[in-house]
């Protein structure tokens, strides 16, 4: 029997019952994935395939480097195979649905306003993340923990063939999306909600930026059968509805609208979810969108203005290339360019990436209240890509000091030809797994 959550003490209490402007949306529901229909679905959303495959060869043909990699995420995966299924039912506070199944979540730099016996309405404090948003029981905690195992089991089955990680991936994901006990419902109405202002908002929506990687997991233990049939044309009809969600609601044309990284992430996590499920012409669509959104981002610099403004500059510059970097792997898996756009000679992306890496040589502080000190190994997921597709001088990234494993993971997943960096990390970090956060 099922245990109603109930809310944690604190000036947070009243979100409970807190009704402030936002309802709920009704969907308009996509055409139901039929399983006999020919739908054609990528090997993969977001991680490149053919990268994926090279390194499987070089496994089988044992290179040092790939196979101590993979020893690596074996071990992790390994771990992994004993936890329990993640849920947005578990959480001990309530949106103002009232429904356990609707995720929820605080908006990250928000807090209790001091100068009110209540705490109400809630306060900004940009940069500063409230505690409460990060509770171990959040539907936000579940989700990443979902991404995180998820993306270590489904890559260590494709490594390995170990069929009990694809047996886990497939677990978790039909705990997470399907079963009617543990699922959750298909929008985020009530993410980032702030008490006393808003029981949700659009740029919630950057909670499950990371779909993209369960995607991927769902698809690269597809092979296995671990997956039904019935469960994968399921999972289909989820995230289609989910998509309709994104297009249509209030608070998805309210994401979209947004100029800075929340907007970014709004079209990755749309051109992912509509290439799973087979509706290209939202992703070309959405393309369109993110290449007039790239125009009003970059300079001729390729300074990130809206991201330098932050708190954490640095961070933000790197967090929101990572969304233009996912959706030029989308938009070239449907034969759109946008690696090269406006122009080969005037690349956004790569004028982007320049200006980081050339600036982060020159200054340790960009001057952010909330970011004393660049951390320049978050830059490590995006160096394989970049190197593909502009093959700069190694000198450009050569100050870039691996974290931990993460430099072979990246190069495992992202790219077999990611040449070593002139630093190594220290004996206590090799050791230490960390995944690549592409």
């Amino acid at each position: 029997m099922k245990t109603k959550p109930h809310c944690s003490l604190g000036t947070w209490v009243l979100l409970c019952v807190l009704v402030v402007g936002n309802s709920i949306v009704g969907h308009s529901l996509a055409a139901p994935a039929d399983a006999s229909a020919k739908l054609v679905m990528p090997e993969t959303v977001r991680l490149p395939y053919e990268q994926l495959i090279a390194a499987r060869d070089r496994l089988q043909a044992g290179d040092s480097a790939i196979t101590a990699a993979v020893a690596q995420l074996d071990a992790e995966a390994k771990k992994l195979l004993k936890i329990k299924p993640f849920s947005v039912v578990n959480k001990k506070v309530l949106p103002a649905s009232g429904n356990v199944h609707d995720y929820f979540s605080f908006a990250p730099y928000w807090w209790p306003n001091p100068e009110t016996e209540d705490g109400m309405p809630w306060i900004q404090l940009d940069g500063k993340i409230n505690p409460a948003s990060r509770d171990e029981f959040s539907d936000k905690v579940s989700f990443n923990g979902l991404v995180n195992a998820t993306h270590i089991l489904s890559s260590a089955y494709f490594f390995t063939g170990n069929k009990a990680y694809a047996q886990k991936t497939a677990e978790l994901v039909r705990a997470w999306f399907l079963d009617e006990a543990t699922k959750m419902n298909p929008h985020l109405q009530y993410a980032q909600a702030i008490p006393g202002k808003f029981t949700g908002r659009g740029i919630g929506i950057i909670d499950t930026r990371l779909f993209y990687r369960v995607l991927d997991s769902i698809l690269l233990v597809q092979p296995s059968g671990a997956i039904s049939a019935q469960e994968s044309a399921e999972f289909q009809q989820w995230f289609n509805t989910y998509l309709d969600w994104l297009l249509q609601s209030p608070l998805g044309l309210e994401a979209q609208n947004t100029l800075n990284n929340h907007g970014t992430f709004y079209d990755f996590q749309v051109s992912a979810i509509a290439r799973y499920v087979g509706r290209d012409e939202v992703v070309r669509e959405t393309i369109a969108h993110t290449q007039s959104r790239m125009k009003a981002h970059f300079d001729q610099l390729g300074k990130q203005k809206l991201e330098l403004a932050r708190t954490r500059p640095f961070h933000y510059s790197v967090f929101n290339l990572q969304a233009f970097f996912g959706v030029a792997h989308i938009a070239e898996s449907i034969g759109v360019d946008l690696w090269h756009y406006p122009s080969a000679k005037h690349s956004n992306i790569k004028q982007g990436m320049d200006y980081l890496l050339t600036r982060m040589q020159q200054e340790k502080n960009w001057g952010g209240t909330e970011e004393l000190e660049i951390e320049a190994e978050i830059m490590v997921p995006l160096l394989p890509e970049y190197i593909r597709h502009y093959k700069p001088s190694p000198n450009a990234y050569a100050d870039i000091a691996p974290a931990s494993s993460q430099w072979s993971q990246c190069n495992l997943l992202l790219g077999s030809s990611f040449p070593s960096p002139n630093k190594k990390p220290s004996d206590n970090n090799a050791k230490k797994f960390s995944f690549c956060a592409y």
